[in-house]
């Protein structure tokens, strides 16, 4: 039987366990990437422990900076790789649909660790199995851990995947008790994993919220104000049925259009990388809105910003489900200093956010979406507040203090 071993370490090196790394294309990546990019300006020898390129769907190039020491291993995803006529069982993807990357990871990661001596473990949900290599690791080492759950675990919001669920529960669980730290990016969130694990300390469950990176926008295009003078209200990122339905947002719109307020002469709706189902399509066919609505293509990062830029007004939909969670698109729309238009929860923590913002609206029915609309359709808004608070440098300043503290308590 092999026994855990201690390892010495270094006073500063971060080993971080993350799926989602560039070149991925997914909203996961820049909270994972500006951490290790800031930290490595802070000070930290950054280590990161990924997978191979090939394995990601849609990709995005992006710099990664040569501070930043990347390793990448082979994982299977099983609702493709292990797929037949393009059809998987659903306990093929338990915990998650990367569960193969495991078996790779936590030899390359015990290898890095003998290599590096980190002073601290951090992983990183959505995925699961990041907490379970982080878990393996930090058994096989004794070195601090740090989870960064980001969102709680999917099950415990959405019953549709509850028929899975024991095993990602277990290795939440585990990652509860044995890390030093669970950072989560609301504070709804953090009361929900109180109450889940009354038995841990509260000051174990910290709030390290999203943001925005400023160095992403220096240098974007400017892109003159169309010459038509339509307004454009843009939606960027995925829709679907279960939490982001916009039906009620579709009703709003053929309100306005009936009433004469917005037509296709001076009026368009853009889903930039949001599908169009055969539900919305019949929903938007029935309401007769179908030439104020535009499904468009997913583009590169960069040009999404400059999209974001170009719009009047910004969409979020994130409906009750996901009461406890804040979209990261959330904080790179406050940077445009556009105003923000909000289909959520009362008391929702997306609620929440968008009151502090001078324009930041939010609503949960048709009739109060209908006069938000109006009201950005006729009269020109801006923001005025100071927004640097949101950045991902000031977050990653307050990791870095939480970081720091955990190496000084074990000194």
């Amino acid at each position: 039987m092999k026994k855990n071993i201690e390892v010495e370490y270094s006073n500063k090196t971060i080993l971080m366990v993350a799926l989602d790394f560039p070149p991925c294309q997914s909203a996961g990546v820049q909270r994972t990437l500006k951490f290790a990019e800031y930290l490595a300006d802070l000070g930290w020898e950054i280590v990161v422990l990924t997978v191979n390129e090939n394995v990601y769907r849609n990709v995005d190039k992006q710099n990664i900076p040569d501070k930043i020491n990347v390793y990448r291993c082979h994982s299977y995803d099983s609702s493709v790789d292990f797929a037949y006529k393009g059809k998987y069982f659903g306990w093929s993807k338990v915990p998650d649909r990367w569960w193969s990357w495991a078996l790779k990871a936590i030899p390359m990661g015990k290898s890095l660790i003998k290599k590096y001596n980190p002073s601290v473990i951090w992983s990183t949900y959505p995925v699961s199995t990041a907490h379970y290599i982080g878990y393996k690791l930090h058994k096989f080492s004794r070195i601090p851990w740090v989870s960064d759950f980001r969102d709680p675990l999917q099950c415990r919001y959405d019953p549709t995947v509850k028929r899975y669920s024991s095993v990602a529960k277990w290795i939440e669980k585990k990652a509860i008790e044995h890390s030093s730290k669970a950072i989560f990016t609301t504070e709804k969130a953090v009361q929900m994993y109180q109450k889940l694990y009354p038995d841990e300390l509260l000051s174990k469950f910290n709030v390290i919220e999203n943001g925005f990176d400023e160095a992403n926008f220096v240098g974007l295009p400017v892109i003159e104000k169309n010459e038509k003078g339509k307004f454009i209200l843009l939606h960027s990122g995925s829709i679907y049925s279960d939490g982001r339905d916009p039906y009620k947002l579709f009703v709003a719109l053929s309100e306005l259009k009936k009433e004469g307020v917005i037509s296709s002469k001076n009026f368009s709706l853009i889903f930039r990388g949001g599908v169009c189902t055969e539900k919305h399509n019949g929903n938007i066919s029935e309401l007769n809105i179908d030439e104020l609505i535009t499904f468009a293509p997913n583009i590169p990062y960069k040009s999404s910003l400059v999209e974001m830029m170009q719009a009047d007004s910004l969409l979020i939909l994130q409906g009750t489900l996901f009461n406890n969670q804040i979209p990261s698109k959330a904080y790179e729309y406050i940077r445009t200093g556009k105003p923000i238009v909000a289909l959520t929860g009362k008391n929702g923590a997306t609620e929440s956010l968008l009151k502090k913002m001078s324009t930041g609206f939010s609503a949960d029915n048709s009739e109060d979406l209908k006069k938000i609309i109006m009201n950005m359709v006729e009269s020109e808004q801006s923001a005025s507040e100071d927004i640097s608070s949101f950045s991902r440098y000031a977050k990653t300043l307050e990791l870095d203090k939480l970081l720091n503290k955990i190496v000084s308590c074990r000194d």
